[in-house]
């Protein structure tokens, strides 16, 4: 009787024990859940903010761009912002020979005026602007800055003529999407591991094949500025 009774106890106080080691546990799980959960919020919130700083960088990009487009009045140069950043469209029908690569003066003129506005902005020369010490702050975190200019070529559907330098309009577009891509290097200076290129021939169009004025819209060169702060090796 006194051994059940004994054995009872022990039953008991190990019950108790257990319980509390449970609870125990139980509330070192929940305070190291509810540490991530800050930490993850932090982090979130410090992500929204550098997004936030970039996205106004490439706003001013479109501002000084527009700006230098209107004061020469170059209609044929469109600016944009869209979710690849700013966007310079180049819808002039004269800029290429018919189904070539090869640039026309009108072309080399306005990547002259594009190349010596690009490379005098802030968003490639930040550590001379007014943004360096943001962007010492940034890279004292292990951030980097990234800038990328990407060229797309466009055309329309009209197949080209037998003989021609190119298989396809696919390749048409690239070549002249390299073409303005190495013009835009050079009158820019920057390295060429800040530039891409694309051509996406007539499967991108903005208007209709249909007719003469839709074609020459589809014929276009697009020239994306882009930039991000990404976390160095």
């Amino acid at each position: 009787m006194v051994l059940s009774k004994l054995e009872a106890r022990i039953t008991d106080v190990s019950t108790r024990a257990r319980k509390g080691w449970l609870l125990s546990y139980g509330d070192m799980i929940t305070l190291v859940i509810t540490f991530f959960i800050m930490m993850l919020n932090v982090r979130a919130g410090e992500i929204t903010k550098v997004h936030a700083w970039v996205n106004s960088r490439l706003n001013d990009t479109t501002r000084e761009i527009q700006r230098v487009v209107d004061l020469l009045n170059i209609s044929v140069i469109h600016i944009d912002r869209d979710s690849k950043g700013v966007k310079i469209s180049l819808n002039d029908p004269r800029l290429f020979e018919t189904g070539s690569a090869e640039p026309r003066l009108e072309l080399i003129y306005q990547l002259q005026t594009l190349g010596a506005t690009i490379k005098n902005m802030d968003i490639v020369n930040l550590h001379a602007s007014r943004w360096a010490p943001w962007l010492r702050e940034f890279e004292r975190n292990g951030l980097m800055w990234n800038l990328e200019i990407r060229v797309e070529g466009h055309t329309d559907n009209v197949p080209l003529i037998p003989g021609s330098k190119y298989r396809d309009n696919w390749e048409l577009s690239a070549a002249r999407a390299q073409t303005v891509m190495r013009l835009l290097q050079e009158y820019t200076g920057l390295p060429g591991a800040q530039f891409a290129v694309a051509g996406f021939g007539e499967h991108q169009p903005i208007a209709s094949n249909g007719t003469p004025t839709g074609r020459e819209m589809n014929r276009r060169v697009e020239i994306f500025i882009n930039a991000s702060l990404t976390h160095q090796l």
